[in-house]
């Protein structure tokens, strides 16, 4: 006779299962994406915290803590058994899509957890499936790089580990950086990776050159700064050219409107880009809040 299960009320549990036979189910999109409805399906007929999952050719991965009175054997139960009646149905067959019973094991601590999300990560790295996490579309780490909500449980925080791992940077953000500064951010990418993310998504919203006249204040600004002149750029033409005030630090009622050439001012070797951008006034000089890097 099967041991029953010991579930733990509130315990997170890496849970696998495999397809009968070790049979390559899900290697082909329809099956992927048969599985990404299930789950998602399960996500709206159950309560339960998914933080992440990866489905293998031969099986599948969940990090998954039931709630509300669920219980894991149900929610895998449906899940197993609502997939094998679509891929049937798909097919025109009777065969057993799932093997024996799921594996089940509880999340003992923090780095417990940690381990297990890296190694769900690394699945398709391992296998040779992809060349980086992200790549693989049926995982947890793709729906958080590209911040698809609805079915995996993140917070903005513990997206970052998972912004990181765009590469490279993208092109309309390593133009605005000064040479150094995206050299550093390359060495230390997974620090800036947040400010990274919030440049790549904010560019459109910088106006182009030559409209600010019809615009009373700009959504965003760019900071650029040294120890002696602060940069606040308000036009961007995409390529080159910008229009913004430029004020010396020593003479701050002083500031004047006029171009910059963007290659010009990434030529100082003392110019930094503040990530981020939104601009106050404080008697009389402007200032910009946020990281200074």
């Amino acid at each position: 006779m099967r041991k029953n299960r010991e579930f733990i009320e509130g315990a997170f549990y890496h849970v696998t299962s495999r397809t009968n036979n070790r049979v390559s189910v899900f290697d082909k999109k329809i099956g992927q994406e048969l599985m990404l409805l299930t789950l998602q399906n399960a996500k709206e007929k159950f309560q339960f915290c998914l933080t992440n999952f990866c489905i293998m050719p031969t099986h599948i991965h969940l990090l998954i803590k039931p709630k509300n009175g669920d219980i894991l054997s149900n929610i895998m139960q449906w899940i197993k058994t609502r997939s094998a009646k679509r891929w049937n149905f798909i097919h025109h067959s009777n065969d057993h899509l799932w093997g024996q019973r799921y594996f089940a094991r509880v999340i003992q601590n923090m780095e417990d957890y940690s381990n297990v999300m890296n190694y769900i990560d690394k699945n398709p790295v391992e296998m040779g499936l992809a060349s980086a996490p992200s790549d693989w579309k049926a995982s947890g780490s793709f729906y958080k790089l590209h911040n698809i909500t609805g079915l995996v449980d993140y917070t903005p925080q513990e997206r970052l580990n998972y912004i990181k791992l765009i590469a490279p940077i993208p092109h309309s953000v390593s133009l605005l950086i000064p040479p150094f500064q995206l050299k550093h951010v390359l060495n230390h990418l997974e620090t800036y990776s947040d400010a990274i993310d919030h440049l790549y998504t904010s560019i459109p919203m910088i106006p182009q050159l030559g409209i600010t006249d019809t615009i009373q204040e700009p959504i965003v600004y760019l900071r650029y700064f040294t120890e002696t002149v602060d940069y606040l750029i308000q036009e961007y033409d995409g390529v080159d050219t910008m229009y913004g005030k430029v004020c010396n630090i020593a003479y701050p009622n002083n500031a004047k409107s006029q171009k910059l050439k963007l290659t010009q001012l990434k030529g100082n070797k003392h110019i930094k880009l503040d990530f981020h951008w939104k601009v106050q006034r404080t008697n009389d000089r402007l200032l910009a809040s946020g990281i200074t890097s």
